[in-house]
């Protein structure tokens, strides 16, 4: 592994465990000023992006809405792999999300691609079941509201 390949998976573990964390300026840290999250699986089953989050505004919009919605947020068994090129950062995990205050339990399979770009990250792609997801019955939050209406 290069040096190259090292510091993108270094950003990526960072990047989670932040996450994880429940840990929003962590993140941002972690993150370009036109960063990116697209959610690609619609629930309407089509092919356009369920969510798309534009800037590291709107990204961190997202980012805090998770962390108001649940109290636990865990990827377990994660593994990682990193492009030849070391430009991108994929993780396969399984979803470990709680939610006390709404007595709600999320498990979701995950796959994540990061785009890493001067060892922060310029786009994640997150792919879950959206069913998953839509079967909790959660408002959307202003972030996400404004990610479907674009």
């Amino acid at each position: 592994m290069t040096t190259n390949h090292e510091t993108a998976l270094d950003t990526a573990k960072a990047l989670f465990a932040a996450f994880e964390g429940r840990d929003p300026q962590g993140v941002r840290a972690l993150l370009v000023p036109h960063a990116n999250i697209t959610i690609p699986l619609s629930i309407e089953g089509t092919p356009d992006p369920w969510y798309v989050f534009d800037g590291i505004e709107h990204v961190m919009g997202y980012i805090e809405s998770v962390a108001a919605k649940f109290d636990h947020v865990a990827f377990l068994d994660k593994v990682y792999t990193v492009s030849e090129d070391a430009k991108s950062v994929f993780l396969q995990a399984n979803g470990d999300i709680l939610s006390t205050a709404e007595q709600l339990v999320y498990r979701n399979v995950y796959v994540f691609r990061l785009d890493i770009q001067d060892a922060k990250v310029a786009k994640v792609w997150e792919y879950a079941n959206p069913v998953a997801y839509a079967n909790l019955g959660i408002k959307n939050s202003d972030a996400e509201a404004a990610a479907q209406a674009r």
